[in-house]
């Protein structure tokens, strides 16, 4: 088998495991191992050679996401596949970025305020204090 069908094989079996993360383990290793072996029997027993013929093959046990769900539900009711994240991947990035810059302008801001509002208004040294000088009685 050239480096092409294997390719397209493992790409096949790589999105069926992804869309099988809600079964447990042994249980999607014992389907992912029967796709397998059903895929290498058919390319035996047909002779495939090409690339095409082995997306036939495939074309022909369902996309990843059938496949995925007639796994769920041989597992039972209570198996459900995984609902995908509507966000987009970035989306969170972005969120995550723009929460860090709100929060450095405002450490920004609060610095600024205590460096600047603790200086006086004429910007020079604070006045000296000095205590009043009282009398004092003398005999």
């Amino acid at each position: 088998m050239s480096t092409n069908k294997t390719d397209v094989v493992g790409e096949y079996l790589r999105e069926v495991e992804l869309r099988l993360s809600g079964l447990p383990l042994l249980q999607r290793r014992e389907l992912l191992a029967d796709l397998e072996t059903h895929i290498e029997t058919a390319r035996v027993e047909r002779d495939i050679q090409s690339e095409g013929e082995m997306i036939e093959v495939l074309e022909r046990l369902g996309s990843p996401e059938v496949v995925a769900a007639a796994a769920y539900e041989e597992g039972g009711p209570d198996r459900t596949p995984p609902q995908p994240d509507s966000r987009p991947p970035w989306g969170r990035w972005l969120i995550g970025v723009a929460i860090l810059v709100v929060v450095l302008f405002v450490c920004g801001l609060l610095l600024s305020l205590f460096f600047i509002g603790g200086e006086s208004a004429s910007h020079g040294p604070a006045p000296e204090v000095t205590a009043p000088v009282t009398p004092t009685a003398t005999n």
